[in-house]
């Protein structure tokens, strides 16, 4: 694959005096973004609650998707929309504690408090979307999965528009030829956040329906990328149950 086009870097400063003595600058380059230390430590605390929280629901599974989460015959893909995000954890935790899971994240600033909240969680991640580092991203998730572990992905993530499958998940199951592990939950007492995707904050000791569905790989989701994500799609919200 080749690397990435350098977009989004600034312009060199136009400004400073021409001098044919002056090195030219080279121009900054842009970083992934990080959690500092003294951030973790607030993050900490919030994770603890996140689990207590989280370990408080009582999850509603039929026995046979319950075989499906925990399907290990082979490293998967896992599919989860972005509103659903804060029961990754809970779900990695409940259904698949052998499986190292490796989360795709963005390398904006929002992404590195998420990137930092799934660390405390046990969660691995690589940072990139489609805007900045996402074949980077890509190289390091089938990395992973070579290596073994799940890689997870949100296909809508991380701006949306919600519920629209995006190139990279099925460009990732497309090069791996992973089953597709999709999940997804309905919400039975929750609250429903202000962010773009209406992020779901279900209530201590409510319920949670799962909802799972397992592909065999790219070969059943079309011929074509665009056919793929609409098979996605169809799949995903087939099992998607909003309030």
């Amino acid at each position: 694959m080749s690397d990435l086009p350098k977009a989004g870097l600034p312009d060199e400063d136009i400004s400073a005096p021409e001098s044919p003595e002056a090195p030219e600058a080279a121009p900054p380059t842009r970083q992934v973004n990080k959690v500092s230390r003294w951030r973790m430590l607030i993050l900490t605390p919030a994770a603890w609650v996140l689990r207590a929280w989280t370990a408080s629901l009582r999850f509603e599974i039929t026995e046979h998707e319950q075989a499906l989460m925990s399907y290990t015959d082979k490293p998967v893909i896992q599919v989860a929309w972005h509103n659903r995000l804060l029961l990754v954890g809970e779900i990695q935790r409940r259904y698949r504690p052998q499986q190292r899971l490796v989360a795709m994240v963005s390398a904006s600033k929002d992404g590195a408090w998420l990137a930092a909240f799934f660390k405390l969680l046990k969660i691995d991640s690589v940072r990139g979307s489609s805007s900045w580092r996402g074949m980077q991203a890509l190289r390091e998730l089938l990395a992973a999965r070579e290596s073994g572990a799940d890689v997870g992905i949100t296909p809508d993530g991380p701006r949306g528009p919600c519920y629209e499958v995006k190139p990279g998940v099925i460009l990732l199951a497309r090069l791996t030829h992973a089953p597709l592990l999709c999940y997804t939950a309905r919400f039975h007492k929750a609250k429903r956040m202000g962010s773009w995707d209406k992020l779901y904050l279900p209530w201590p000791f409510s319920t949670v329906t799962m909802s799972v569905r397992l592909l065999p790989g790219y070969s059943t989701l079309g011929a074509d990328g665009e056919g793929a994500a609409r098979e996605l799609r169809r799949v995903m919200m087939e099992i998607t149950v909003d309030q």
